[in-house]
């Protein structure tokens, strides 16, 4: 009978325990000022003043730890600090008795000279100044302050644990960089010059140089150019002025054979061009480039295959020798492969349509961005991005599209450089400047690029080398990023 009183008892006890553990009151806990910690170099000081005054009563013989901890908001970093202590008025006087008769007791395990033990007032005002110092972590400029409280009783055995999120901001602000840079705006044309560039790979048969209109693939390339002449002859929009033809052959034969080539069949295809199409006498000019090495060298860096490298090297050889290392690579297999499928679309007369353009109305060049954008001035262009919700994708999409047809401008790869930092899209603005990183008038935006990247090294590359160029914006950001870089890192 005595040990199922006895066994009851207990159970009771443990009980209670629970019940206490998940209701640890912790409200009324306050910090008198915000931002408890401030960034100095390369640590950061603690230094609250925590108004104990509204904290629940504790019992005599409870001793409450509390560690204060600094987590990160958007991850599960954590520094732990060192703890103090709120102990009851008969627990505190155990407390001190012991430290006085014993200089290694602990209330808490990282307890220094320094540790805080105060009794708790029950009822009454009372604060306490919390100060340390910890290493600077770059997640903590985004941290919350906590309190990881531990409640025991008089034999250090466990009442309960809980939290107490006293801020979501403890440390006060960093220095935040405020960079300056806007869309570009372009300056306007007076008269509108435009070349209109088709490429038309007329079949020859070998050696030959007669046009053959139903020869292999001709007739769809006739048909291309003429829909192109008749599309300029029946547009209001446009002047035709002249137009000019230059003739390349692919390599594989002798250079003189394929100058020699290269100019009869250009000469050949204006002769049939003018006399299919009245308008283009006297306005027709041709020339020949012969064998175009050119054309193969970036064909080949496009490619990907075994013996790319070596194929390269051979095409910086002198020109009379790039023809026989060729052959020897792969036991011939890569010069057949060059021969069948990079060789023929390099055999081509390109065809270079002068047109003059008038100027359009927002309604209209709203309607050529999308089928002629290299018809519109840049200034066109800029009116039609202006003309849609700002940031939205319709205004993004116009100026990709300049980016594609005015590759020599770069006021269309900056703009949309810009569109993509403001959107967040850091990486993809970096992609873009750096394949024009060789003009000067996109370093200071690449540079700007990288920071948003957090790449300090390449931004201070460019920043400085756009603010050496004359480029005061740059100089500017430049100053902004060594702010930002200094009281952040």
């Amino acid at each position: 009978m005595k040990l199922t009183r006895y066994i009851s008892v207990l159970l009771l006890l443990f009980g209670s325990i629970s019940i206490y553990a998940q209701n640890i009151n912790l409200e009324g806990i306050k910090l008198q000022k915000e931002y408890p910690a401030r960034k100095s170099g390369r640590t950061v000081d603690v230094n609250m003043q925590v108004d104990l005054t509204e904290m629940p009563a504790i019992g005599s013989n409870l001793k409450r730890i509390v560690t204060p901890v600094l987590r990160a908001n958007e991850s599960q970093k954590e520094f732990l600090m060192p703890s103090f202590v709120v102990a009851g008025r008969n627990r505190y006087s155990i407390i001190r008795r012991r430290i006085s008769f014993d200089n290694s007791y602990k209330t808490v395990p990282d307890q220094t000279e320094n540790t805080i033990i105060l009794p708790r007032k029950n009822g009454s005002s009372q604060q306490l100044h919390y100060q340390t110092t910890i290493a600077y972590e770059p997640w903590m400029k985004n941290a919350s302050l906590i309190f990881r409280v531990e409640d025991t009783g008089c034999a250090d055995c466990p009442l309960g644990s809980g939290e107490k999120t006293l801020t979501q901001k403890a440390l006060y602000p960093l220095y935040e960089a405020q960079y300056k840079f806007n869309i570009i705006i372009p300056e306007g044309e007076l008269v509108k010059n435009r070349e209109e560039i088709l490429n038309a790979h007329i079949s020859f048969r070998i050696g030959k140089y007669d046009i053959l209109p139903d020869f292999q693939n001709n007739s769809q390339e006739l048909a291309r150019i003429r829909a192109k002449l008749n599309e300029l002859r029946g547009n209001e929009d446009v002047t035709f002025n002249k137009l000019d033809l230059v003739g390349y052959a692919s390599p594989e034969g002798g250079a003189e054979f394929n100058d020699r080539l290269s100019k009869k069949r250009v000469e050949s295809f204006a002769g049939y061009l003018s006399s299919q199409y009245p308008m283009l006498r006297g306005r027709l000019h041709s020339e020949w480039k012969g064998a175009d090495w050119e054309g193969l060298k970036k064909r080949v860096r496009n490619m990907s295959f075994s013996a790319k490298d070596e194929v390269l090297d051979i095409l910086e050889l002198p020109i009379q020798q790039r023809t026989p290392a060729l052959k020897k690579l792969g036991n011939g297999k890569v010069y057949s492969m060059l021969l069948e499928e990079v060789y023929p679309p390099l055999r081509r007369t390109e065809l270079i349509f002068n047109i003059q353009v008038k100027g359009f109305s927002l309604e209209k060049a709203r309607q050529i961005i999308k089928a002629h954008p290299s018809r519109l001035s840049l200034a066109e262009v800029y009116a039609v991005a202006k003309s849609y919700p700002e940031g939205s994708k319709e205004q993004y999409e116009v100026w990709v599209i300049a980016d594609r047809a005015f590759p020599k401008n770069v006021e269309p790869v900056i703009n949309v450089a810009v569109l993509d930092i403001k959107a967040g899209r850091y990486h993809q603005a970096v992609e873009k400047l750096e394949k024009r990183s060789n003009d000067s008038w996109v370093w200071g935006m690449l540079g700007l690029a990288y920071a948003y990247n957090q790449n300090w090294e390449k931004a201070e590359k460019y920043l400085q080398k756009a603010r050496k160029n004359g480029d005061k914006e740059a100089a500017y950001n430049l100053d902004e990023m060594q702010k930002y870089i200094k009281d952040n890192f």
